[in-house]
């Protein structure tokens, strides 16, 4: 298995590689490459993707380098978007492979808050899922600047981590103000979501392109969990409120019962089946 080691320059990737390097002999059955996204969006970023060519050469790895201009009036969610389909390609390019950030702990609290903030209910107690290897998710950012200042690693600083312009920096102002307990439970109620996480993608996975499901199953799952089961067998049409009055509507059908759900589908009950239409799919009939 290869590893591709997305390092921007920041002191969080700067650590991660230093860290990998550390133990490169226990990955000897693949390989790191280092994968640097110049987004363009500073007019300093040129030194940045200059630190990390030579910290590749430094620590003997292959090195692979897009560059873009993606402006300064550019979104937090296209450069993120532009910087993973970098990260993909080069992950075909060395597959097989695996994608490794330097996301920290403190990077997982903020996704939370922002989360929390949007209003995603549950899962955004349960974010950063396994598709990407993230080992540092256990360190804080101070635990992180003292490895690297001990260590005597050379980094980049982004200044665009310091303007209010982005909604995720504003966040992490406020998060200078948590208290450790504050965290501690944040990161608690994080461990229980992701065991529930884990537990609803099992059965997900089962029903999600299935017609039917079975009636006393679903009712016989905790609440939150069937919520969650139902807006994947609905296909996402339905909105937070109509998936909890289906739900209910649900709990009291009786066979030969057709429920209008709302966002073009409907569900049909037969004995103990429930069997999900769409409302154009009968009307050509």
């Amino acid at each position: 298995m290869n590893y591709v080691l997305a390092i921007s320059g920041g002191v969080d990737s700067v650590v991660l590689l230093d860290m990998a390097s550390e133990s490169r002999e226990e990955a000897a059955i693949g390989r790191f490459i280092i994968a640097h996204f110049d987004h363009g969006i500073r007019t300093e970023s040129n030194e940045d993707a200059e630190l990390v060519r030579k910290l590749a050469e430094q620590y003997g790895l292959p090195f692979e380098l897009r560059r873009a201009r993606l402006g300064h009036d550019v979104s937090e969610e296209e450069a993120r978007v532009a910087r993973y389909e970098f990260l993909r390609s080069v992950q075909k390019k060395y597959a097989p492979a695996k994608i490794v950030t330097a996301h920290h702990q403190d990077d997982l609290i903020e996704t939370i808050v922002i989360n929390l903030i949007r209003g995603t209910g549950w899962r955004g107690l349960a974010p950063m899922n396994a598709r990407l290897e993230r080992p540092l998710l256990e360190m804080s950012k101070a635990e992180i600047v003292r490895y690297a200042i001990e260590n005597q690693l050379d980094w980049a600083e982004d200044q665009t981590n310091y303007t209010h312009k982005y909604f995720r920096n504003r966040v992490r102002g406020f998060l200078l103000k948590m208290t450790p307990e504050q965290r501690a439970e944040l990161l608690k109620l994080n461990a229980k979501q992701r065991i529930l996480r884990r537990e609803i993608e099992k059965i997900l996975s089962k029903i999600k392109r299935s017609e039917t499901i079975d009636g006393k199953y679903l009712l016989g799952l905790a609440p939150n969990v069937a919520h969650e089961v139902l807006r994947v067998w609905t296909r996402g049409k339905l909105t937070a409120p109509q998936l909890k009055s289906l739900l209910k509507k649900l709990g009291r059908a009786k066979s030969g019962d057709l429920l209008q759900s709302g966002g073009g589908v409907q569900i049909g009950v037969y004995r103990d089946q429930f069997t999900i239409s769409r409302l154009k799919t009968l009307a050509k009939r």
